[in-house]
This record gives C-alpha cells, structure tokens and sequence, in this order.
C-alpha cells in the first residue's frame, strides 16, 4: 500500500467517525456544561484553560494570565464595574506573571511597583500585604516578583499547588517550540 492510500483510508474513516457521533454531541456537550468545574479551597473556578491563556472565577471577579507577544501579562477584571487592571507591569516570564496571579488569588494582595518599575510585595509575619507608608506598622521584607522564571524560585509564601504547576506545562512556551 503506497502512503497516498493509507492517508486516504485515515480520511475515511475520521469521516466515518464523525458522521456517527454526530447525533450525540449535544448529549456530551450537555453533560459536559452541567458539570461543576473545580474550585480551590477558596474559591476560584478555573475556567477556559488554553495554551496562551487561564482564566479563574469568583464573585464576579476574573483573573486572566495570558501570552503578550514575547512575554506574559496576568490582569484582574470585575464583571460588574467593567474595570480591568494589570498585575503586571508589562510583560514578564510565565512564572512571573503565574506569581502574581497566585499571589492575588491566595492573599489578595497585589503587586505593587516600585520608583523602576518593577513588582514587589511586601511580606510580613502574616504573609504578603500592601505597604502604603514609608515605614511600615510591622516588619517587612520586600519580595520582587518580576525575576521568577521556574516554579522552583517561587517564595515561600506562594503556594505551587498541583493546578500551578498543570497551568505552567501547558502555557509554557518551551514545551511547544521544540520539534518532537
């Protein structure tokens, strides 16, 4: 059998396939849209995973880490007041970005940018908070986010939950530029 008939009798039977379960997509897609999806111990829904973006839900609320031409940028949208805002600077490494959306999400602290432009949280004995004063009421370590590029060099006071690390694999950019 030459190639052109094994490729043509693949096409077939694809064909074939997808005629006859046609009749009970709407069946699957049923199911599939009743069934809850999973949420973490607080709160947030996973929602849309895809290869350049992940989305999680809550109350209205949306955090969306998504690819910006060569980097990453994680943002914060409420349903209810049309307002979007980055937690990121710009675009930064997918660890990076992941990081403060996970920062966002466990604490809900977001980063704030220091005279350079880079994100930083401040991180007392209760984990991360916001620091709006020169010296703050308790002792802080400053903890920049921007520099993250592995899971590994993810601080202590972020959570690498199985979720993470899943989101990680599948929009890191180095598992779909290599040939294989």
């Amino acid at each position: 059998m030459t190639p052109s008939v094994l490729h043509r009798a693949g096409r077939g039977v694809r064909r074939l396939g997808s005629w006859c379960a046609a009749p009970f997509r709407w069946v699957t897609h049923a199911v599939r849209s009743t069934d809850a999806a999973p949420t973490d111990e607080r709160g947030w829904e996973l929602d849309r995973p895809r290869r350049t973006e992940t989305r999680w839900r809550r109350d209205g609320e949306t955090v969306r880490c998504f690819r910006f031409d060569d980097g990453y940028v994680s943002t914060v949208e409420y349903d209810d007041r049309d307002v979007t805002w980055q937690l990121t600077p710009g675009q930064v490494p997918l660890a990076s970005a992941l990081a403060m959306a996970t920062v966002y999400r466990h604490h809900g602290t977001t980063p704030q940018i220091d005279p350079e432009g880079r994100p930083f949280v401040a991180v007392g004995e209760s984990g991360p908070r916001q620091v709006f004063e020169e010296i703050a009421d308790e002792p802080v370590d400053y903890v920049y986010l921007d520099a993250i590029r592995t899971l590994e060099e993810y601080p202590s006071f972020i959570d690498v939950t199985d979720e993470v690390r899943r989101v990680y694999e599948r929009m890191s950019p180095t598992r779909y530029s290599t040939m294989g």
